[in-house]
């Protein structure tokens, strides 16, 4: 019997090895020693006139390769029950790459008709089935969410609907303000990160929309050292569709955000009232629209696809007074053109993408608008190899 009980236990393990050469027109806004690319950095003039951001660069990477372990038991108060955990080696920021870093690793428990996942997971705003088809590690961002939080999420599937709600944290994707880049603000908020979506499934036809809520509270006393009770609320709606036919498949995805580059997205707040005297400030978060447009066809061995995205900055929804805490507040709008083939052999894949960003800087109004913007460009040659097991 204890045999029996045993082989209803089962551990699976899987994963890649994959390596990366990446070369940049000139120096880029990044992460992970500049795998993770999010635009081109602005000119920075010298006194001879000379750009010293015009320096191209270089770089080779094996940090994403990855393992995911699977394991499955008896049910569980009715419930199949899996729990997963996923990890590679990029490290939780630059100083420790090629570190082993948590993913994924959450429990998840199937009902007939209810999901529940308790852990760390994709944030809902970055569906798996959405996930654009990219080499970059950036995966579509700045206009596509890239964030994993702690959460707990249900769904609830009937017919070809599916209804989803999610509290959240931060963890390794935070917020920036007057302390940098944590997650304190939303936890000194008490509330968690709330969010609610409706999925329509059917005949290759993938489809839905999302209203996130959040609440930030950046500071717990003032510089006059007063209770700060400071804190703004933050409203994000997204929308996407999918649809596959034979070898083609189509994806794109519309959010109007606040405060996001905590999903490194653009965004964040700003300070737009100061109380003379007791230094309390009152704040406003800043407004992006993005949008992306990714197709492939999957002709067997050869497979190419190709990206496009755009975000573009709107403004605060009150005049600013004060810091603002955002990622580059000065640029007006991105865009990018990414056209990708991969060539598959088995479990080996051979990858090159050529991505082209622009950034739009300029000079910011009262309302953190941007005029008189200028654009400047990157081209990124990637090539990857990659073996699954």
């Amino acid at each position: 019997k204890a045999q029996e009980n045993k082989s209803l236990y089962k551990l699976s393990v899987t994963g890649f090895v994959r390596a990366d050469a990446i070369f940049d027109s000139r120096q880029v806004v990044e992460a992970r020693e500049g795998f993770l690319l999010f635009y081109p950095k602005k000119p920075l003039f010298d006194p001879n006139g000379e750009d010293v951001n015009a320096q191209p660069t270089f770089n080779q990477y094996a940090m994403t390769t990855r393992l995911t372990a699977k394991a499955t038991g008896p049910d569980v108060l009715g419930a199949g029950i899996q729990a997963v955990i996923e990890g590679d080696f990029t490290g939780a920021s630059n100083a420790e790459n090629n570190s082993f870093r948590l993913r994924h690793a959450y429990i998840s428990m199937q009902w007939k008709k209810t999901r529940m996942i308790a852990g760390q997971y994709w944030h809902p705003l970055d569906l798996p089935e959405m996930i654009p088809n990219v080499l970059s590690l950036n995966t579509g961002a700045p206009f596509h969410s890239f964030s994993r939080q702690p959460q707990v999420r249900i769904d609830y599937k009937n017919s070809n609907l599916n209804l989803v709600a999610v509290a959240a944290s931060q963890r390794d994707y935070v917020n920036n303000g007057p302390t940098g880049s944590s997650s304190v603000y939303m936890r000194n908020s008490v509330l968690p990160n709330l969010h609610a979506q409706l999925h329509f499934k059917k005949d290759g036809l993938f489809a839905g929309a999302g209203f996130d809520y959040k609440i930030l509270t950046p500071r717990l006393v003032t510089d006059s050292l007063y209770a700060a009770d400071e804190s703004l609320n933050c409203l994000s709606y997204t929308g996407f569709i999918a649809y596959t036919a034979g070898k083609i498949s189509l994806k794109a995805q519309y959010t109007r955000g606040q405060a996001l580059n905590d999903h490194l997205m653009m965004g964040g707040f700003g300070v737009s009232e100061i109380d003379p005297q007791t230094a309390r400030r009152g704040y406003t978060p800043l407004t992006y629209d993005a949008g992306w447009l990714n197709a492939a066809y999957n002709s067997g061995k050869w497979q190419p696809s190709l990206f496009l995205g755009y975000t573009k900055n709107l403004g605060a929804l009150k005049a600013i007074t004060g810091p603002v805490y955002a990622r580059d507040a000065d640029i007006d709008y991105v865009y990018r053109f990414a056209p990708m083939v991969t060539f598959v052999t088995g479990k080996f894949s051979f990858v090159a993408e050529v991505e082209y960003t622009v950034a739009a800087y300029g000079r910011n109004d009262s309302m953190m608008r941007v005029t008189e913007s200028e654009e400047t460009g990157n081209i990124r040659i990637g090539l990857g190899a990659i073996y699954s097991f």
